[in-house]
């Protein structure tokens, strides 16, 4: 007999708006598993938490925000949170995510540096031409520029986050390869149409893409890494065919992988994952 699970569903106002199909799928499709979310907003609870009264606490939790202190506050509580607090931390930190990533592994990384939102100025751009520039916790490719782009639509852009530096490189475009746990499920080709971000919400293109062995060995030791719930991880592929580890998305959009690959049935998968994980926890 199929045990029902109660489920926050948490995002906040703007993401909630924006994603009104993609929570409705979450509903529907959660059914099927006797699964009941209830659709959290992140700004209706006290911050920073520590004095909240969370009322009945769900069976799990899955945050749509990035927000890593409102997950570990969860999971204080005792609340099981897809993607965990570790993961939210580190991979909504362009930085912390190429860092660790780094130091633990042999996984190829684009070379980047971390600076404090003090240190942009017209000057810095300067002495670091042909780079790329990327607020920390940007999302959606519309915090990252050229540093030739001007300083004023930079610092506007980036506002008062901290940013990350890569260099330019030219390339084929990048690979989003989805995961779930430790489980390639799809992978897509993301190419710009003009510039050089190539995200589907830019008006970039995309397509299915099948993962050669190397990219699927270095995905392999990136999950090894982490505990995964869902996960987009990012690799540029460069002009010469080579993989490098851009990014990992913690609240990772699903549009191009549906566009591409609708077979892969993405939310059955990750709801079936969850609930094995907490069968193995009970």
């Amino acid at each position: 007999m199929m045990q029902n699970r109660q489920a926050w569903l948490v995002y906040d106002r703007e993401g909630a708006e924006r994603n009104r199909d993609y929570i409705a799928a979450h509903k529907q499709v959660g059914k099927g598993f006797g699964i009941s979310f209830e659709l959290k907003i992140k700004e209706q609870w006290n911050y920073p938490f520590a004095e909240n009264s969370w009322g009945e606490k769900p069976d799990f939790a899955i945050v749509r925000t990035i927000c890593p202190e409102l997950s570990k506050a969860l999971e204080q509580e005792g609340i099981p949170v897809f993607n965990n607090a570790m993961v939210s931390e580190i991979c909504n930190d362009k930085g912390k995510t190429i860092s660790y990533v780094a130091q633990n592994s042999r996984v190829p990384v684009i070379p980047t540096e971390t600076f404090d939102s003090e240190t942009l100025s017209e000057e810095f751009l300067k002495v670091h031409p042909d780079s790329v520039i990327k607020a920390v916790a940007g999302h959606g490719g519309t915090q990252v520029f050229r540093t030739e782009d001007s300083f004023a639509r930079i610092q506007a852009g980036i506002a008062s986050s901290d940013f990350v530096l890569q260099p330019f490189i030219k390339g084929a475009g990048d690979i989003r390869v989805y995961v779930i746990g430790k489980e390639i499920v799809g992978a897509v080709l993301r190419r710009s149409k003009e510039g050089f971000r190539a995200n589907y919400s830019l008006g970039g293109t995309v397509q299915s893409y099948s993962l050669p062995e190397e990219a699927r060995k270095w995905t392999e030791h990136i999950c090894n890494l982490f505990s995964f719930g869902l996960v987009g991880i990012d690799f540029l592929l460069d002009a010469e065919g080579r993989f490098f580890l851009n990014e990992i998305e913690d609240v990772v959009g699903a549009r191009m992988l549906y566009a591409c690959q609708p077979q892969v049935k993405l939310l059955e998968r990750y709801f079936s994952f969850i609930l094995d994980k907490m069968l193995q926890s009970s």
